[in-house]
């Protein structure tokens, strides 16, 4: 009884628990989280690169079982992931832009208004860039409980925001720094058979969140997917001219 148990239910965190809750509201009682090592105890790269590779390379078994819970952990998650990512897709294309257009580096050494104008991209392009990419996410995430509601589900607003900033993880997975550090860790192997996986994951996770999450059959998870992918992609639109109308100001400063 002083000790934590060793099994858990992946779903509420009940050890007594025999699977019965996924068919309605539950709470974490045991207070142990299960599923999701970034929410777990231990060294914060380690927990992000390892959440990072299960919710793109197990990304059916961790979002259809993925717990409810605070939103402060994985909005986290979500920014380190995102920042990572735009930090490698620079560190790759810096060098592809100077290879195809040698001029540019000796044309940044003479203007200092060009100078400056690159400064401000990165001070604020990189992490604006990376803001809007978990915003993308988190409406991904919303747009999915707007489907299921549609579809006859109950509302969990909470848990779909999870999903959406959980889902960064994609991105830095597939994104070249990800990659890089997977051919690393996992081998060239296991680099070269992520790459496609930025196409296939979004709709194998979603169909196992919808199912899990809202117990939605394969008709209702579609008819929610298709609901969800539609409201997002207009509030990305949004999004996306917003972000692209502030950068066009600072670089007309």
């Amino acid at each position: 009884m002083d000790v934590p148990a060793a099994v858990v239910c992946a779903w509420c965190g009940d050890p007594s628990c025999l699977g019965g809750c996924q068919l309605e509201e539950t709470t974490q009682t045991s207070k142990i989280v299960a599923i999701v090592p970034w929410e777990r105890p231990g060294s914060a790269p380690g927990r992000l690169w390892g959440t990072a590779k299960l919710s793109t390379l197990g990304a059916e078994q961790f979002f259809g079982a993925l717990p409810d819970g605070d939103l402060g952990p994985p909005l986290r998650f979500a920014l380190l992931s995102e920042a990572l990512a735009v930090a490698g897709m620079a560190v790759v294309a810096v060098p592809l832009v100077l290879a195809f257009a040698p001029w540019l580096l000796e044309s940044i050494s003479r203007d200092p208004w060009l100078r400056a104008w690159l400064v401000r991209l990165l001070a604020f392009g990189m992490p604006g860039l990376a803001v809007l990419m978990v915003l993308l996410h988190a409406l991904h995430g919303l747009g999915l409980d707007f489907g299921a509601r549609r579809a006859g589900a109950r509302s969990r607003t909470r848990r779909s925001l999870r999903f959406g900033l959980y889902s960064c993880g994609w991105d830095l997975v597939t994104l070249p720094a990800g990659l890089g550090m997977l051919a690393i860790t996992d081998g060239f192997t296991a680099a070269r058979r992520a790459v496609p996986m930025s196409l296939t994951v979004p709709r194998l996770a979603t169909r196992a969140f919808l199912r899990g999450a809202y117990q939605l059959d394969d008709e209702g998870s579609a008819q929610a997917s298709r609901r969800a992918m539609w409201l997002a992609s207009a509030l990305a639109l949004l999004a996306c001219g917003l972000f692209g109308a502030i950068m066009v100001a600072l670089a007309l400063l």
